[in-house]
Formats: structure tokens, C-alpha cells, sequence
């Protein structure tokens, strides 16, 4: 005999439970999308993910028949849904309640090991032990006290991908500008002891730098950003809640680079300082917002050029501007930037396509020198500091721009170009696939 014609039958569904069922979803989804088609509440800013959000597009027919005008539509409805920012802190949230901690964390790809050799001369081999707080590990960050670490995985290939780029852009520009290099390190490089980052298998800053700048070209001119920040690894030369360095770590970049190009740097004390307190960053958000930060936020500080604060910002093809008074520092980042997210962008407004400076006011020895910056968002708290070394500055973030190195350099008359990216940025493929296209 059969048990399962033992088991008690279950009491037949009314339909009025069977309406609701099918009612409550289909209710839920009108509502969703009749919101999705508000554009009132359509958010224009991440504050979480500290970035501008996809804009509607430009209607064409050739984008239309293409299917490009449909493409940018779905990704503009899906980047800018009203609630989208409630939604991502829920599901930070909800993975904090899981107890995502320590040993049950997932380990992450530990990349590729970094060859012995060859190495740039004269980079310190000897690294700090027992820096910084015990901590955990969560995903792709190391959370020490009120601190944030990104991590990183080095990838030799796209390593040598980034070489090579520097290389062809030397090559390109022979005979019409110099091109120098800056790999900014991460965080954790610098302020980490030895035996931290080493029982995480941590690629050392002191051998990736040196091993990518070691298959460059002599014409290449590389700037050793890993030392002049780790002869400051006691200051405040990094964010704790941003993945981003501060101002005062970008003028020791800025230091070091003068000291290559021969140019005398602009004394720190000599500029004028403005600090916008409040400031929660992007490790912040992506690590579930731990009170530890969230009760200690960090400051932006910024120093405002002495030549000329102003700036124009241009668009994607380099052609329409707009003049911004005061652009390159904002002096009113708390009351234009509310957001605790957004005090980074007091830094030329943000990132841009491209913008151009001009200093009246050089000084007479450095009339008609023209520097362009070729950066991404790390590049933007570097860029004040060339104001009072060239008569114009050109910072382009080549991930918004539509030109050419070659092009841009041949209609400004470019002297410097500068290579700006931090370490994860030079051997990432999304970023050096951006750079291919920059550089031609």
C-alpha cells in the first residue's frame, strides 16, 4: 500500500488567494515601472558609488537604425531608476547581516606573482613591519579600525600591456613632447607593515612599480611615486573611508615629478588651504558602511592655486566649454557638494572630458610651457599643483574623451604629457582598453 495515500490532503486555495497571488506581483511591477518613468526622480549623482549617472541620449537615425539609441536608453533607465541608491545600501545591509567575516570571507583571485627582475635602480627594498591595526579581510578590502584598504591582484600581462602604451606614446610624440609616468600605489602599500600584506599574499608596490617601469622605453621618463609616499607613510596621505590619496599625497607625487622634469615645485606652506569635513567615500559604501567609519569621517583637504583657480571644462569631442570661476578647487564644495560622497570632487569639479587652465599669472621663466595630464580620477587631486609650474594645464581623463593624444597634442602645442594612473588603473584591462583608444 501506497503511504503517500495516508498523507492528510491540503485544504483547497480559495480564488480570491489565487487573484491576490497573481495580483500583488503584476501590482508591484506596474509600480515599478510607472516609477521608472518619472523623470523627476530620476537621480543625476551617485552618492554611493561617488559618480555621475548615465544621461539620456542624443536621438539620431543612424544611432536609431543601429540599435545604439535602444542600447543607451535600457542602460540610462537601468543606471538612473529612482531608488537606486536606497537599493544598493539595503543590499550592503543585507549582506552585513549574514556575518560576512574573517576565515568565511571569500579570498579573491590572488594574481599573478611579481617577477624578480629586472628593477628601476635605487627603490627601497626595505618594508615596514607591523604597520597598521590587525584587521579582516572582506572581499576585495582589508577593514582596520576606522580604515578601509582596497586590495589588489597584479596581472603581469596587463602590466606589460601598460609598458607597452607608455612606449607607443613615447614613440608617437618623439621630437614633439616629453612623456612622463606616475604609477600611484594603493593604500595598503603604504601604510601596511610587511607581515600584513604578506599574510594576505599581497602584491609588493615596491617590485610591481619598479618591474613595469623596467620595461619601458629611456624615452619614457618614469617617476617613483612608491618612494616619495613612503618617506610620508605617517601622514594623512591617504583617505581611510576613499580609496583616493589626499592632497597633501598628490604634492608629494608633485614634488617628485618636478625633481624629474627640473621644474622647482610650489612650497605646501605656501599655498592657501580649505578643509571640507564630513567626507565618506567609496570604501565607505562597498564595504557595507561600518559605524567605525561612519562615526569618523575623513576631511578633504585642498590647496587653492596662486596663479588662477578658474578652469574650462569642454566636452567629450573637446569643442563646446564652459568657464568655471574657481573650478579648480571648489571653495564651495560643502554647500555644492552636500552629499558626504561627493567632498572629492572639490577637485576640478570632478572628472571631465577635458579641461583646460590658463595662468596669466606664470611666472616669467615659464611662459608659454604647456603641460597635458592624462589621468583618472586619482589625477584629479595632482592637477592644482601644475598650475603654478606651467602657463597652461590640459587634463584629460581618457575615459570620457573621444579624441587622441596625437590630435590633442599637435592643437595645443603640448610640452609635457603626464601619465597619471593608480596601479590598479594601469594593469586593469577596461582601463588600458581606454587608454589603447586615447593613445591610437
Amino acid at each position: 500500500m501506497n503511504d503517500t495515500n495516508n498523507k492528510p490532503s491540503r485544504p483547497p486555495v480559495s480564488d480570491k488567494a489565487k487573484a491576490l497571488g497573481i495580483l500583488i506581483p503584476v501590482a508591484v511591477l506596474c509600480i515599478g515601472f510607472i516609477l521608472g518613468l518619472c523623470w523627476f526622480l530620476r537621480p543625476a549623482e551617485s552618492e554611493t558609488e561617488k559618480r555621475e549617472l548615465t544621461k539620456f541620449p542624443a536621438f539620431t537615425v543612424a544611432s536609431f537604425l543601429s540599435g545604439e539609441f535602444t542600447e543607451q536608453v535600457s542602460l540610462w533607465y537601468a543606471d538612473t531608476f529612482p531608488g537606486r541608491e536606497g537599493l544598493i545600501k539595503t543590499y550592503h545591509g543585507v549582506q552585513s547581516l549574514f556575518g560576512l567575516r574573517g576565515e568565511q570571507l571569500q579570498q579573491g583571485d590572488l594574481g599573478d606573482a611579481v617577477p624578480d627582475g629586472p628593477m628601476t635602480p635605487n627603490v627601497p627594498v626595505d618594508r615596514p613591519v607591523n604597520g597598521g591595526q590587525e584587521g579582516e579581510k572582506v572581499g576585495g578590502y582589508y577593514l582596520s579600525g576606522d580604515t578601509a584598504y582596497e586590495l589588489y591582484s597584479f596581472s603581469q600581462s596587463g602590466a606589460q600591456t601598460y609598458a607597452s602604451l607608455m612606449n607607443q606614446a613615447a614613440e608617437t610624440l618623439s621630437g614633439k613632447a616629453t612623456v612622463y609616468d606616475l604609477i600611484v600605489p594603493l593604500h595598503y602599500s603604504i601604510a601596511l607593515g610587511a607581515d600584513v600584506q604578506d599574510s594576505m599574499s599581497l602584491p609588493d608596490a615596491g617590485k610591481v612599480i619598479p618591474y613595469m617601469y623596467s620595461s619601458m622605453n629611456d624615452d619614457v621618463r618614469t617617476v617613483d611615486v612608491y618612494t616619495a609616499l613612503m618617506a610620508h607613510r605617517e601622514e594623512y596621505i591617504y583617505f581611510r573611508t576613499d580609496h583616493h590619496w589626499t592632497a597633501t599625497g598628490a604634492y608629494y607625487a608633485y614634488e617628485a615629478f618636478c625633481q624629474k622634469a627640473g621644474i622647482t615645485p610650489t612650497p605646501l606652506s605656501s599655498y592657501e588651504k580649505l578643509t571640507f569635513d564630513g567626507f565618506l567615500g567609496t570604501l565607505y559604501s562597498k564595504t557595507g558602511q561600518p559605524s567605525t567609519m561612519g562615526n569618523n569621517p575623513d576631511a578633504v583637504e585642498a590647496y587653492i592655486p596662486k596663479g588662477t583657480n578658474d578652469e574650462y571644462i569642454y566636452d567629450v569631442n573637446g569643442s563646446d566649454r564652459t568657464r568655471y570661476r574657481g573650478g579648480v578647487v571648489r571653495r564651495d564644495t560643502d554647500t555644492f557638494y552636500t552629499a558626504a560622497a561627493s567632498k572629492y570632487n572639490c577637485f576640478l569639479m570632478g572628472d571631465h572630458p577635458l579641461i583646460e587652465i590658463h595662468n596669466e599669472n606664470i611666472s616669467a621663466d615659464r611662459k608659454g610651457t604647456t603641460v597635458l595630464l592624462v589621468k583618472e580620477s586619482f589625477g584629479n587631486a595632482f592637477a592644482p599643483f601644475l598650475v603654478d609650474s606651467y602657463e597652461y594645464v590640459y587634463v584629460v581623463d581618457y575615459r570620457y574623451y573621444d579624441g587622441t593624444l596625437t590630435e590633442l597634442v599637435d592643437a595645443k602645442g603640448i610640452d609635457d604629457v603626464i601619465f597619471l594612473n593608480n596601479v590598479v588603473a594601469a594593469t586593469g584591462s577596461a582601463r588600458l582598453a581606454e587608454m589603447a583608444d586615447f593613445i591610437g
